[in-house]
């Protein structure tokens, strides 16, 4: 009852997953790093070793296509090394030291918010990292030992990289597959409204929103380019049904009960990753309206990513 009851709330807290992928990750990652220390004997690795790269593994989450993640990860991995390593060598010069954190600092977010915008939430973590550092001043004040740390962190990035270019993207195409199931249920929801009359408006889908990004970091043999045309297909298919609830009073209610059947078809499709087999009589039923259509694309893409 209570893991039942706990996954409940996991579900209702992570809907498509995303969470527990990063935390899996994570956990893959340092399993790695782990291994990697053990046969390496780095002496002290806590802080330049484990903490500081595991803490840029944050950065990652922000990027939205595979890209992004490693150019975010590689920023904040490099930036964090070079600030830690500066902050402990000018630490001992008090006065001096003032003058260059603020100056450094404002460099940093300077330089950002003007040429890279979108990399603008590294500079806190790499500043932070830079900060914590101070606590052990004794040690980075030596310009080689400050070296040697800093060393540390770029053979952690070099473990972390090789972690995440191993760990499997299918954790990915689990998640839009999850944020498709999830459109499909809200249209089901909206077919529903409007053969009751109940609905003036349509919400925005976030599980478009997902599909967008995930479908992005699909490796070519996940027949990434099927997972970008159903991702498209959908948009299209809620930008129909848009139309439709503008119209919905001229609108044959009979077409719509249609449209809500297909649609459960294909969630259910969805959900065991099988095809929707389709007679030939129910695909010239399925081009009957525009909203049909499309919806006959989307099944049409749906099966072809399930063929092996």
């Amino acid at each position: 009852m209570f893991i039942s009851r706990l996954k409940d709330k996991l579900q209702d807290y992570d809907k498509y997953g995303e969470h527990r992928t990063n935390g899996l990750k994570a956990l893959y990652v340092f399993e790695l790093m782990l291994v990697f220390e053990l046969f390496s004997s780095i002496p002290q690795p806590y802080f330049y070793y484990f903490f500081v790269p595991l803490t840029c593994l944050n950065a990652e989450i922000v990027g939205s296509t595979i890209q992004e993640k490693y150019l975010f990860l590689l920023v904040s991995l490099l930036g964090s090394a070079v600030t830690i390593f500066l902050f402990g060598v000018f630490s001992v010069y008090k006065t001096f030291f003032v003058f260059f954190v603020f100056f450094y600092s404002a460099t940093f977010y300077y330089l950002f918010i003007l040429k890279y915008r979108r990399m603008l939430t590294v500079v806190p973590l790499i500043l932070g990292l830079g900060s914590y550092s101070l606590i052990d001043v004794d040690a980075d004040a030596n310009f080689y030992i400050a070296l040697n740390n800093a060393l540390q962190t770029i053979v952690a990035m070099g473990v972390i990289f090789a972690g995440l270019y191993l760990f499997p993207n299918t954790y990915y195409l689990a998640i839009w597959r999850r944020a498709f199931c999830d459109v499909m249920m809200s249209l089901e929801t909206l077919c529903i409204n409007i053969c009751h009359e109940d609905v003036k408006n349509i919400g925005i889908c976030p599980g478009i929103v997902v599909m967008k990004r995930y479908s992005k970091m699909l490796p070519r043999k996940t027949k990434s380019y099927s997972t970008l045309k159903i991702t498209l297909l959908t948009f299209e298919l809620v930008m129909s049904m848009s139309y439709l609830i503008s119209f919905q009073k001229q609108y044959r209610l009979e077409y719509v009960k249609v449209l809500h059947q297909y649609l459960e078809r294909l969630r259910v499709a969805c959900k065991t990753q099988e095809p929707v087999i389709l007679k030939p009589q129910e695909c010239s039923l399925l081009t009957g309206t525009r909203e049909l259509w499309v919806l006959y694309k989307l099944i049409l893409s749906w099966n072809y990513l399930c063929t092996k």
